[in-house]
């Protein structure tokens, strides 16, 4: 394990130390999650891509079931006002 000791700037940012850049492939323009559990913070690289969207999305929709292209259009409408 390892575990480095950052300062806190004024504007409240910390650098990432290149040791965790490098092993956990960040690199400037990446987004970055942060999540509490209990008393840590945990951060960790946004996952990048279209299928973790597309997925996403899914688990928030629910399940559809199409018996046609028609019915498709209808339930689309609905979802979507």
């Amino acid at each position: 394990m390892i575990e480095l000791e950052m300062n806190v700037g004024a504007k409240g940012q910390v650098v990432i130390p290149s040791v965790f850049r490098k092993n956990f492939n960040i690199r400037p323009g990446d987004k970055i999650i942060f999540e509490s559990d209990g008393d840590r913070l945990i951060l960790r690289r946004a996952e990048k891509g279209t299928v973790k969207t597309l997925e996403k999305i899914a688990q928030q929709c629910g399940k559809v079931e199409i018996d046609s292209d028609r019915d498709y259009q209808e339930r689309m409408r609905e979802r979507l006002g």
